[in-house]
């Protein structure tokens, strides 16, 4: 088995890899690491692992240097994607040795979709729900549990609309209605360049939907989009309008829209196991499978990965506590800063 790490020649050969594999996720594509340059300036080793002509395995590393949370080398979320155990334990065994030479504390598969067998500390508190929608509108419509039926039909007679788009004009309210949300929730907001970066190098792989209240967005979905699955990245609705149902109807909008254009799942998106969230999702008659954190002590660091420390430290639940109470504007300038020490918790 032979290690290299990608290059301008070989990003067709990764992300063809990845398209064609049955682990691969859009987070794995070749295109985070140019997103991940231009908006953080963080350096990345994304690594491929090639055997019998062809590729094996990839994982697209990068090291985030932090006097917050200390210096980290860590995957994207959906961790690496390999053909077998070999495989990944040679790809964590090489990631591992370029997080010590690069003086990272600790190294971690963030968001994993399976737990790989190697030498790391590993949890489960986060999981995803699937959704089939290889059927009709009528069909997924009639399928659905009547109390979700219900709340639709309310947002409905509410006058609610919702608009989906694959151009990035949508860009600009949902990116409101998320920066107002996470102030709200005390979470600082990665910064709008984040996102249009994203946009840019991933033309036909999004698609945003926004719910209108009238003129005004009220709730918002950012979706990426591979091979045969929609892939909920980002959402938000705003607390004084949830009376409303905006939630319910983005959802069915979400998964007919997955219908009219050939998509065959809808993949919900993470939420803590437990959550309200995850229980909202978990009405809509989808598979619930685990997310996992995998992660290795290199000197202090932590074993615990970045999304749990925020969920459980103190400092960070001092922050969430007092985040609300700053100005928005304030918020919407510090917000992006903070967020690059923390850019996928």
């Amino acid at each position: 088995m032979l290690i290299t790490e990608l290059t301008t020649d070989t990003c067709s050969e990764w992300d063809t890899y990845v398209e064609n594999s049955a682990g691969g996720l859009p987070h794995h594509l070749s295109g985070w690491r140019n997103v991940l340059t231009r908006t953080h300036g963080y350096e990345t080793r994304y690594l491929m692992a090639y055997a019998g002509g062809g590729v094996v395995g990839i994982l697209p590393l990068f090291i985030v240097r932090s006097l917050l949370v200390g210096n980290a080398a860590t995957t994207m979320p959906g961790g690496l994607c390999a053909d077998s155990d070999e495989v990944a334990a040679a790809l964590i065994a090489r990631g591992q040795e370029i997080a010590r030479q690069s003086g990272a504390m600790r190294f971690l598969l963030h968001d994993s979709r399976r737990c790989w067998p190697a030498r790391l500390q590993s949890n489960s508190g986060h999981v995803h729900w699937v959704v089939d929608v290889r059927l009709s509108a009528d069909a997924l419509w009639q399928r659905l549990d009547g109390n979700i039926r219900r709340q639709v039909r309310i947002g409905r007679r509410q006058g609610l609309r919702v608009e989906i788009d694959r151009s990035g004009q949508l860009l600009a309210p949902f990116y409101d209605v998320l920066s107002r949300f996470t102030h709200q929730a005390g979470t600082p907001v990665f910064g709008r360049d984040f996102l249009e970066n994203v946009v840019a190098t991933f033309a036909n792989g999004f698609n945003i939907a926004v719910v209108y209240q009238e003129q005004a967005a009220i709730a918002a979905y950012f979706q990426l989009q591979m091979g045969s699955t929609v892939y909920g990245a980002w959402g938000a609705a705003l607390r004084e309008h949830l009376a409303l149902r905006p939630v319910y109807l983005a959802y069915w909008e979400i998964m007919n829209d997955a219908i009219e254009n050939g998509y065959d799942f809808l993949d919900m998106g993470r939420s803590p196991a437990g959550s309200n969230a995850s229980k909202f999702k978990g009405q809509w008659g989808g598979v619930c499978r685990p997310v996992y954190q995998q992660v290795a002590n290199l000197g202090n660091g932590h074993t615990v990965g970045v999304t749990g420390r925020v969920e459980s430290e103190g400092k960070f639940q001092l922050v969430r506590r007092l985040w609300p109470k700053l100005p928005l504007p304030v918020a919407q300038f510090l917000g992006p800063k903070l967020r690059r020490h923390v850019p996928f918790a």
